[in-house]
């Protein structure tokens, strides 16, 4: 019976590490109609090398997300001599308590992520470039170009669409705009918060909703298309990046900070890359000075995103 549940293991791990993918060495091909030792199984786990688990914020479809990043953890990969694997969560998931309970050693997130993950000792290890060639971006809100509003104020009794909650630049920036304009959710007619950008701009796009808040870049490409008119825009406030949890060996740590701080996606790692200027680092990233998320903070935390 040990012998048999030993079998029934090692083909239940053979199938595991088939389907995981992003693998770079093909699996040993194993002829199941030979008898396999309890002792060949436990060298064959004792071989496996250790992943580093990834995770992101949702920005565009999860499929581009995906396609987008994978190429960054093949980088990774050859600069450390670590492996990595990407791993996507369900919409509802929360990715502060993901990496709390230790799903994922590393992240690409946002400020609101950041500080919603803070509680658990996660510490931002670099900062995103953005294609103006600095480490903060803006939020805009888009309306279809034939709006009566005209500027943020005008969203009084309209509709809008936000991004996630746990998005900067489609919820903590918009929701900072509105409240220095005079304007809280109570003074729309209808919100509602979308899981990515992409979502909340066909929002508008389709007539569903008078507005979107959208990152700056999609806001911008939209507006030269002539889908939407903007009509506010932020200040600049700190950027995306990439945070580790408490636990990575320190030396793993800095390996990966220091190949982030290296990579040139517009240079001499640009190849293979996928469409990695739609990212929020299109130029790189850059060392983190100080605390650059201090004036998120009380905003965050006066509108409860801080909270759970």
């Amino acid at each position: 019976m040990r012998r048999k549940a030993w079998l029934t293991f090692g083909l239940t791990l053979i199938i595991l590490f088939s389907v995981t993918g992003c693998q770079t060495n093909a699996p040993e091909n194993i002829d199941l109609q030979k008898t396999v030792t309890a002792a060949q199984l436990r060298a064959m786990v004792k071989t496996k090398s250790k992943y580093y688990y990834v995770g992101f914020d949702r920005r565009l479809e999860p499929s581009e997300d995906v396609k987008m990043y994978v190429p960054l953890l093949h980088y990774l990969e050859r600069k450390t001599g670590y492996k990595f694997r990407l791993r996507v969560f369900p919409q509802d998931a929360d990715i502060a308590r993901e990496m709390e309970q230790k799903q994922i050693q590393f992240a690409i997130i946002g400020p609101v992520s950041l500080l919603r993950a803070e509680k658990y000792g996660v510490k931002s290890l670099v900062m995103g470039i953005t294609a103006k060639g600095i480490s903060r971006y803006r939020a805009m809100i888009v309306t279809q170009p034939g709006s009566s509003i005209k500027t943020i104020r005008d969203l009084r009794g309209r509709t809008l669409a936000f991004g996630s909650r746990t998005s900067t630049q489609g919820y903590l920036i918009p929701r900072i705009m509105l409240a220095q304009a005079g304007l809280d959710l109570g003074d729309l007619a209808s919100f509602e918060s979308f899981q990515s950008h992409a979502d909340a701009a066909n929002a508008v796009l389709s007539g569903r909703f008078a507005a979107a808040a959208l990152q700056d870049t999609l806001a911008e490409k939209l507006a030269a298309e002539g889908l939407v008119k903007i009509v506010a825009t932020s200040a600049y406030y700190p950027c995306s990046g990439v945070s580790v949890t408490p636990g990575v060996d320190p030396a793993v740590a800095a390996a990966v900070r220091q190949a982030l701080l290296d990579f040139e996606p517009q240079g001499k790692d640009r190849k293979g890359l996928y469409q990695w200027n739609n990212s929020e680092m299109p130029k790189g990233f850059a060392k983190v000075e100080g605390d650059p998320y201090a004036v998120l903070r009380p905003w965050a935390q006066r509108f409860g995103l801080l909270n759970g």
